[in-house]
């Protein structure tokens, strides 16, 4: 199956310019997806999605699937993924 994967500026520094990506595995959840992209993007970008120690995502990142927060999903990070889901990873934004 094929998911497209954009980003916000944060990531650009490990991910680059290329968006969006068009990743595609065999089947999975949203994070496997991660997962794979920590496989193919290396250890900078593993840390900067995951806590080291949890491998939860950090709570400074934003994951979004097909507009929605994974936070918002019945099933998080464990949601299962179809053939043309999109994947966007945001930075969290606050401010006064």
């Amino acid at each position: 199956m094929k998911v497209t994967v954009t980003w916000a500026w944060k990531f650009k520094a490990v991910m680059g310019d290329h968006v969006p990506v068009v990743l595609e595995i065999e089947k999975g959840t949203l994070r496997d997806a991660l997962e794979a992209l920590s496989r193919q993007y290396g250890g900078a970008f593993d840390s900067m999605i995951f806590d080291a120690q949890t491998r939860k995502v950090k709570r400074s990142n934003l994951i979004l699937l097909n507009g929605q927060p994974s936070s918002n999903l019945r099933d998080g990070l464990g949601s299962e993924l179809r053939d043309g889901d999109k994947i966007a990873l945001m930075p969290v934004l606050t401010g006064g």
